[in-house]
């Protein structure tokens, strides 16, 4: 597991480096994938990069990406380890050119993520942790560890687009927000301490938080979903999420904070 970090970190930024070529061109090759939801060259082009740099490395892992058809249940049930990928996580932030997007890569064993990395192109910055040995963020050359914070007051991550009511609602509890893009961005920043709690309302898939849950995790928090179970990984037909929230430094009690009858 730890020899396959370093390089997930180098096909993550290699992947960040196709996406801001596109990023800076004029036609991005916007396109509506059969879900309704958009897909760009970029998107493409990111996923070439990562099956291409998985399979070199380690050509017997089967891999799952958002950008690729999904095998039915019965071919996949018995993988016992597999990469989640999620190519570049914020589509639609990378068509209103607002920079938060990322590439996501987790490696999954037993139906959990054990190694996770989440790359953010734009500002050059990688987030990463293997199971059992911390949560890390790499700023140019340099490696800090992070975590979650301890109470004080409490800020929720919040999207750029999301109506604040449509998550306002499920708390009982008076909050200061953060506005942020994609999902395992607003992951990360939970991760380092800047933010305390995500409430997902809204369709996702697994490759959106199995990144994102061992940094999280590693980092002092957890991800579940809304009514506080594990999430789970390629044990249903679907690869969509049930609604889902981050949590930060366990002191917070969230489960007084966010109201059970709104769940």
């Amino acid at each position: 597991m730890q020899t396959y970090l370093e390089p997930c970190i180098e096909l993550a930024q290699l992947a960040g480096k196709a996406i801001m070529a596109i990023y800076q061109q004029d036609d991005i090759g916007q396109q509506e994938k059969s879900d309704h939801t958009p897909v760009t060259a970029a998107d493409l082009a990111a996923n070439e990069v990562l099956l291409n740099g998985l399979k070199a490395l380690a050509p017997d892992i089967p891999v799952m990406s958002e950008e690729t058809p999904i095998p039915p249940l019965e071919l996949r049930q018995d993988w016992q380890r597999y990469w989640l990928l999620d190519p570049m996580d914020g589509t639609g932030e990378f068509i209103l050119q607002s920079g938060d997007f990322a590439v996501n890569i987790a490696l999954i064993e037993g139906n959990q993520p054990v190694l996770g990395v989440i790359h953010w192109p734009a500002k050059n910055v990688t987030y990463f942790a293997t199971k059992g040995a911390g949560a890390y963020k790499r700023s140019g050359a340099t490696d800090e560890q992070i975590c979650v914070a301890p109470p004080d007051t409490l800020t929720l991550a919040v999207s750029r687009r999301q109506k604040i009511e449509a998550v306002s609602q499920y708390l009982n509890s008076q909050f200061d927000t953060i506005a942020l893009g994609s999902c395992s961005l607003k992951a990360c920043i939970i991760a380092e301490g800047k933010a305390d709690c995500f409430l997902r309302v809204g369709p996702t898939g697994e490759w959106d938080t199995g990144a994102s849950q061992v940094i999280v995790e590693e980092a002092g928090g957890c991800i579940t979903d809304a009514q506080f179970n594990p999430l789970t990984y390629n044990q249903r037909e679907t690869t969509e999420n049930p609604d889902f929230i981050v949590m930060g430094h366990p002191d917070w009690q969230f489960q007084k904070l966010i109201s059970p009858h709104q769940r």
